[in-house]
Parts: structure tokens; sequence; C-alpha cells
């Protein structure tokens, strides 16, 4: 399909406008408070609209709908499932005790109760898998503007970092939160503009559900599946479901909130509109392969890259103008989590490696300016680290199930036992998130692939390791290194101050 004036309208207006809005939220930041944290004091549907819009992103919809037309719902346990279940994990357990710990990044909470060198580690490992996420959704953005510009793909990718940079360098996390809830408001309308026509042009459910191949509709493992089959489904199930509790764009939007109560609550309502808007890229999916079996779309052209399917859908189904405002509301989705990919790992990477590093040397503290100069620095890093990975690999939902399950591997168990293990100490946080990274790393290196088979035994595998490791690492070192409370960075003791006493 050829480049079409009327769809690129709709979007430039799009761009204009988010910019404006990046521009306008700029000159509101007074400080490091404002950049990194908001201020805050965001209110409920501001939280809701910015986690829900950093969930949602070209994973979920290119990447989701891809797989879904392979594999139906089996081939997206992981994402909306699994991805879901961690906002309902995280209102309901951790949203809450992060927000009232007053950090400025999710590795600066580890410090809470492991010390300084547990958010220097967990910042190491976590900036490098939140590269992954990153680069997904730069893949996305470049895959989009492949189809609505007919460019090469290496200047799409260009193109479409180098609009997130603008706004996310020159607002921080008020320019993202701001800029997330039109793009929720913008995508919502995309797909509930796309879904009802789609059904109509395929002939109603009833035709997708002829159409569509039954095993498709398998939400579970089919009847008569063995032992291997479950496993499998609850290790992609869990592999993000759990892996992604550790998630620092998740707790940004913690950090962000007016109060506990207002992060908890944001979270649960994310992760409940998450589930149930989530189904849309799957059934889109199902009625592509309706409208290919009816001859309305190439099969040979989806299948060369099913990622491709929903704009390929979108071209077909509506008007051109409907089209530049569902192309809009797709890019709004890429943006608004890649916004967030890049902010919360260059946040880590300024606040608690670089910060500590700096005064370390110049025996001086670093200034506020300093501090938004370096986080704004850092955002550049990791937008130009995820643009190599983005060139050589451009698989959008394998990029992401991996970056989903190294954060698994690497900090699960060290935020759980963190919040609800008395005894977790510091070496037995730093042993875990050592060990789960180099079982994870070492064994697809071993294997030459990114999933290496049983594929539940790595989805679960390394990070449980690291699990037993901190238990009996943190049970052997009890004596030497004490287990601490769990502080706010304020001094104020957030659970089990009898630890205090003890040291």
């Amino acid at each position: 399909m050829g480049v079409n004036g009327t769809e690129i309208t709709f979007v430039i207006i799009y761009f204009i406008g988010m910019i404006i809005v990046g521009v306008v939220v700029a000159r509101k930041i007074k400080g490091s408070d404002d950049y990194l944290a908001g201020g805050r004091r965001m209110p409920f549907w501001l939280v809701t609209a910015t986690l829900f819009a950093t969930w949602w992103g070209g994973g979920t919809v290119l990447g989701g709908s891809g797989a879904a037309f392979t594999d139906g719902f089996h081939g997206v346990i992981y994402d909306p499932w699994g991805a879901g279940l961690t906002l309902i994990l995280a209102g309901f357990f951790f949203m809450k005790i992060v927000h009232d710990a007053k950090v400025n990044t999710a590795a600066q909470f580890f410090s809470c109760r492991y010390g300084p060198w547990a958010a220097h580690w967990s910042g190491i490992l976590m900036v490098p898998t939140y590269i992954l996420w990153t680069a997904v959704q730069l893949v996305a953005m470049g895959k989009i503007f492949q189809v609505l510009l007919g460019w090469p793909y290496a200047l799409t990718i260009l193109l479409g970092t180098a609009i997130i940079l603008f706004y996310t360098v020159l607002g921080g996390i008020l320019a993202v939160a701001w800029t997330d809830f039109f793009q929720v408001i913008i995508l919502l309308a995309g797909l509930f503009i796309i879904f009802p026509l789609a059904l109509k042009l395929a002939g109603g459910w009833s035709h997708v559900v002829a159409a569509t191949p039954a095993a498709h509709f398998d939400f579970f493992p089919s009847k008569g599946a063995g032992l291997k089959d479950w496993l499998w489904w609850w290790g992609a199930l869990l592999g993000v479901g759990l892996g992604t509790l550790a998630a620092p764009d998740m707790y940004q939007r913690a950090i962000i909130a007016k109060n506990g109560k207002v992060a908890s609550a944001s979270a649960l309502t994310s992760g409940a509109a998450y589930w149930i808007i989530g189904v849309i890229p799957v059934y889109l999916a199902f009625i592509a392969i309706t409208l290919i079996g009816n001859g309305t779309l190439s099969g040979k052209v989806i299948n060369a890259d099913p990622e491709k399917l929903i704009l390929i859908l979108a071209r077909t189904v509506l008007h051109p103008a409907l089209a530049g405002i569902f192309i809009a509301s797709l890019l709004a989705a890429v943006m608004s989590s890649g916004d967030s990919a890049m902010f919360a790992p260059a946040a880590i990477l300024s606040n608690d490696l670089y910060k500590p590093a700096y005064e370390k040397i110049k025996k001086e503290p670093l200034s506020d300016t300093g501090l938004v100069i370096s986080t704004r620095i850092s955002v550049l890093i990791i937008a130009g680290a995820a643009l190599l990975v983005g060139f050589f690999y451009a698989n959008m939902y394998d990029l992401l199930i991996l970056a989903f399950q190294l954060l698994f591997h690497v900090l699960f168990f060290p935020l759980v036992l963190g919040v609800y293990w008395k005894k977790a100490n510091t070496p037995g946080a730093i042993a875990a998130m050592i060990t789960g990274f180099g079982l994870a790393v070492g064994w697809s290196i071993a294997t030459g692939t990114l999933f290496p088979e049983p594929e539940w035994i790595w989805a679960l595998g390394p990070g449980t390791v690291g699990g037993v490791v901190m238990v009996i690492v943190s049970l052997l070192t009890q004596k030497k290194y004490p287990a601490k409370p769990l502080v706010s960075t304020d001094g104020r003791i957030l659970k089990w101050p009898e630890l205090e006493t003890a040291e």
C-alpha cells in the first residue's frame, strides 16, 4: 500500500499536539523533584491514565495481534494476561509502600531496605533489561512509519526515536504523564473505531468464529493436554505476571501519585482495564484471518510480517481520515510506553549510578540542576542503546517477553522478600540479582537462543534459583550483615522497627 496524504496529515497533527503538550509542561519544571517525581502530587485519574498507557505499548498492540494471528490466545498468555496480572498484584501488595518510601526511582527503593550497594546492583542490572523494553517501542514506531511513509526501516526507527526524545528530554516525568493522558484518549478512540467496522466487514462475529481455527480461542491448554503444556502455560503467565512486578516504570507511577491509596487504586484499575481492552487486538487478528479467507486481505503480505497486521487492516477497513486517526492511536500507544521505557532507566542511571559516583569522586553533593541535566543525558544514552538493539533485532514480541522475564530473574525475589520477609539482607539480595541474571543470560548464550528449551523452565528457573540463593545467603550472613528495617528516604521506618534496635 502506498503513501496516503490524509493519514500523514492526521499523524502530523497528532505529533504537533504532543510536542505542544511537552513544551507547555516543561515550563512547570522547577527542579529534580518535578523532573523525576512529578512533584509527588498527581491525582487518581492522571496516574491511572499514565500507568495504563505505559503498559499498553507496541508489543501489546502490534506484537500481540501478530502473535494471536499465528497462535491464538495461547500466543498472548504473556501479554496482556501476564502483564495485566502484574498491575493487579502490584496494586494489592507494592504500590503503596513504594510511594510511602518517597524514592525517586525503583532502584532507589532497594536501598531503603538493603542500602546503597543494592540500589547500585539493581540499577546496573535493571538498565540493560529495560533497554530491551525501550527497543520494543522504537521497533514498533519504525514499523508504523515504514507502512505510513514507505521509507526504509532504518530511517523510520530514527524518526520515531527523535520524536519521543524531544518531549521526554524536555519535560521529564511530568511531560511523560501528561502526554500519556492524551495518548490514552487517542488510542482508545482508535481501537473503538476500528473494531466494529472491521467486524462488520468480516460479516459479523459468527463468520469470524467459523473462519478462525477453533484452537485459537483456547485460553487454557486444550482438553487432554499433558503436564508439559500446563507447565508452559503457567510459566508464560507467571514469568511475566511475576517478573514485571519489579518494573521500574510501573513504580515511577507510584512515586508520582499524591498518596499511597491513589497509587494502589490506579494499578488495580489499570490492570482490570488492561485485561478487558487487551482482547481487542486478539480479536482483530481473528478478524484478519477471516478477511484473508474471503480474499479481502492478502495472506501473503500479512504472513511475511504478522506484526504489521493491524496497520494493514486499518488501511483496508477505514476511510483515510479514520485510518489516520487509528494510526495516530497506534503511535500514541507506542509513544506512551516508549517515553516511560526511556525515562525509567535513565532516572536510575542518573540518580542511582551517576550521582553516587559523582559525589564519591568530587567529594561534594551533585546539585539539583546537575541531577536534571544528567538525567536528560541519560535519556539520550538509553535511547541510543535501544536503537542499536532495534536495528539488529526487530521482533517486538520476543523483545517484550525477554525484557519481562529478565526482570523476574533479576529483581522479583529481592523485591518481594525485601518487603515481606524480615530476615532479607543486603548480601542475599545482591546474590539473588547476580545469580538470576547470570543463569538467564548464560543459558541463552550457551544454547544460542533467546528462549532456551524447555521454555517454562527458562521462564521461571533462573529467577527461582536466585530466590533460593537469596534465602540461603541471607540466613548464612545474618550475624555479620543483620537485616535492616524498611525505611523511607526521609528516615521514617515503614516496616520492622525492631531491626533498628537489633543493630
